[in-house]
């Protein structure tokens, strides 16, 4: 085993901008800034991270981001280095930046069109008349900044204040997706993502993504459409009185419409976290069957509501879940990794929309020190 230390990656995007409260299509425009509520979000984020071990801090130059990071330093123990790289700048959208977002379907219904389903195609004309292909250029500068990082930080923690769109590229960028999946996880207001690259292979492992609990102690909000179907993952831990009891009450504020338990020692979870749902809305069903009872519960949902489905299951059946839910490879399916005292919300929005991973692994014990991952 190498004694060499492991380089930990923090990832941050910037607090609540006047663009973000306006509803408008931020990009690379540099005329948002934090709203009070991001610079106080900023500030608590930095509490969260400061036994963290953070040595330095990498920001984009964007105002809304070197603010937040700005605030997330003055929390963080002892003298931190901050330092600015354009390579963490948000994706640039030149026709759409500065628009209400309600607008860009109505006025750019086959860019939009692409933007969600088909972002490798995604194209638009630049401020020259040229022709760009703005994720595809996002994901150049990323996997370029991966390998600057790579070398540049190895054997360190370090943070990296972004942006949304940026912050989805460098988590699939580092696990070897490409921009297909550019669309299939959220990156909310000063929530926090880790990856771990061990020495010996320096392959990022995410061990957790777009954590809000430090911000409200809630699920990260949806992202665009309110309804859908949100599937809730919860690893059957048996019947350990501490890890039930704080996933239990993490799980207090939403309203779960049905449970699915997989085998005896999932049911047994399930009937110690979800009590009031032992006869009607819980049901025992086998791994085989599992990957079936989804698609059904999410293809027959209420098209104008958001229902809750909560899926209690061993580390190793919620795995493979996620893997038919993303359609991962093998090698990546490996280094999303499940922690056993944590919570996974993947969230169908329906209409077409690709699957979104909302959070992994939220409610963790502080940085995942307690409990093990797989």
């Amino acid at each position: 085993m190498s004694s060499r230390p492991e380089t930990v990656v923090w990832l941050v995007r910037h607090g609540l901008s006047t663009f973000n409260l306006q509803g408008r299509c931020q990009g690379c425009c540099d005329l948002p800034e934090l709203t009070e509520a991001g610079r106080q979000a900023a500030r608590v984020t930095g509490g969260r991270l400061r036994r963290a071990g953070i040595c330095a801090l990498v920001s984009s130059p964007l105002r809304r981001a070197a603010q937040t990071a700005f605030e997330i330093r003055n929390e963080l123990a002892g003298e931190i280095q901050l330092t600015f790289d354009a390579r963490l700048r948000e994706i640039e959208l030149p026709e759409w930046e500065g628009l209400p977002h309600v607008d860009i379907p109505l006025r750019f219904p086959e860019q939009f069109q692409n933007w969600r389903l088909h972002p490798c195609h995604f194209s638009m004309t630049s401020p020259q008349s040229a022709r760009i292909f703005p994720v595809r250029s996002l994901y150049q500068r990323v996997g370029e900044f991966w390998r600057y990082l790579v070398g540049a930080y190895s054997g360190r923690s370090i943070a990296l204040v972004t942006h949304g769109g940026t912050g989805r590229a460098l988590a699939t960028t580092a696990l070897g997706l490409g921009p297909r999946y550019f669309q299939n996880i959220q990156q909310s207001n000063c929530a926090v993502s880790r990856l771990r690259l061990p020495p010996a292979t320096q392959e990022a492992r995410l061990e957790l993504l777009n954590d809000t609990s430090h911000l409200d102690a809630r699920l990260p909000k949806l992202k665009e459409s309110k309804t859908g179907t949100r599937l809730l993952l919860i690893p059957a831990v048996g019947e350990d009185a501490v890890d039930l009891c704080r996933i239990a009450t993490s799980l207090e504020p939403v309203p779960v419409d049905k449970v699915f338990a997989v085998g005896a020692v999932g049911m047994r979870t399930a009937s110690l976290t979800f009590p009031r749902y032992v006869t009607g809305s819980m049901r025992q069903v086998s791994e085989g069957s599992l990957q079936q009872c989804v698609h059904e519960a999410v293809d027959h949902r209420n098209p104008h509501l958001l229902m809750h489905l909560a899926i209690v299951a061993s580390m190793a059946c919620l795995r493979r879940l996620l893997r038919e839910q993303f359609d991962l490879t093998g090698a990546a399916t490996e280094r999303v990794v499940l922690a056993d005292t944590g919570i996974t919300a993947v969230h169908h929005p329906g209409g077409g929309d690709r699957p979104v991973l909302q959070t992994l692994n939220m409610f963790e014990p502080e940085f995942g020190f307690a409990g093990g991952y797989v």
